[in-house]
C-alpha cells in the first residue's frame, strides 16, 4: 500500500497550485479584488464538487467494469508522463508566459462563475491525471476506513492550497516572479517523470511482469 507521503506527492503534482497560480493570475490580474475572490472561491467549490462526483461514481464505475489496479497504475503513469511533457512545453522559452497572455488586448469580459468552472476548476485544478489518481487511490483504499480518511483529508488540503494560491497569486507573482515559478515547475516536472516511471513499473509488477 502507498504511504501517505507518496499519495500527497502524486496528488500535489497532479492537482497542486503550481499550475493554478500562474493560470489564475493571467486570467484575473486585470479584475478587481472582489472578482478574484469570487472566482477563487467558486473554482474551489466547483473543483470540490467534481472531486466528490469522481469519488462517488468513479470508483463504482471502475469496479463495475472490473478494471484492475495494475491497469489504473499504468494509466496514471502514462498521464503523469504526458503531464510532464505538457509542463515542460508550457514552461519552454518559446511558449507565451501567463503574464504575457494577460496583456493580450480586448479580452472579452467573463463572469466569475464561468471562469471558475472552466478553465479554473477543470482542467486546471482537477486535471485528467488528478481524476485517475483519485480513482486509483480510493480503489486501493476500499475497505480501509483510515486510509480513505487520509485520502479525503489530502484532497481537502489540495483544495485549500489551490484556494490560497489563487487568493495570493498577485503577491506570489510579484515577489516570487514567474521565472522562479518556472524553475520550480521544471524541478517538479523532473520529479513527476521519475514518479511516472515508478508508477508504471509498479503497475507492470502488479500485473505479473517481474522486472529485474
Amino acid at each position: 500500500m502507498f504511504p501517505t507521503g507518496y499519495i500527497f506527492t502524486i496528488l500535489f503534482l497532479a492537482m497542486g497550485p503550481l499550475r493554478t497560480i500562474p493560470t489564475f493570475y493571467a486570467l484575473t490580474r486585470e479584475n478587481d479584488w472582489g472578482y478574484r475572490v469570487r472566482a477563487a472561491v467558486l473554482a474551489t467549490l466547483m473543483a470540490g464538487a467534481i472531486i466528490a462526483l469522481v469519488a462517488v461514481s468513479g470508483v463504482e464505475t471502475i469496479q463495475r467494469w472490473r478494471v484492475s489496479v495494475a491497469a489504473l497504475e499504468i494509466a496514471i503513469g502514462i498521464l503523469l508522463i504526458r503531464s510532464t511533457f505538457s509542463t515542460l512545453s508550457m514552461l519552454g522559452p518559446g511558449h507565451k508566459k501567463p503574464a504575457d497572455q494577460a496583456e493580450a488586448p480586448e479580452r472579452a469580459p467573463v463572469s466569475a462563475a464561468s471562469l471558475a468552472f472552466s478553465p479554473l476548476a477543470a482542467p486546471t485544478i482537477v486535471t485528467p491525471t488528478g481524476v485517475v489518481t483519485i480513482v486509483l487511490f480510493l480503489s486501493l483504499a476500499e475497505g480501509d476506513a483510515a486510509l480513505e480518511h487520509q485520502i479525503y483529508l489530502l484532497l481537502l488540503l489540495m483544495l485549500g492550497l489551490n484556494l490560497a494560491g489563487m487568493l495570493l497569486a498577485g503577491l506570489i507573482v510579484r515577489f516570487v516572479r514567474i521565472t522562479t515559478l518556472e524553475v520550480v515547475g521544471w524541478v517538479f516536472a523532473a520529479l513527476q517523470a521519475a514518479l511516472a516511471v515508478d508508477v508504471i513499473l509498479n503497475g507492470l509488477k502488479r500485473a505479473g511482469f517481474v522486472l529485474h
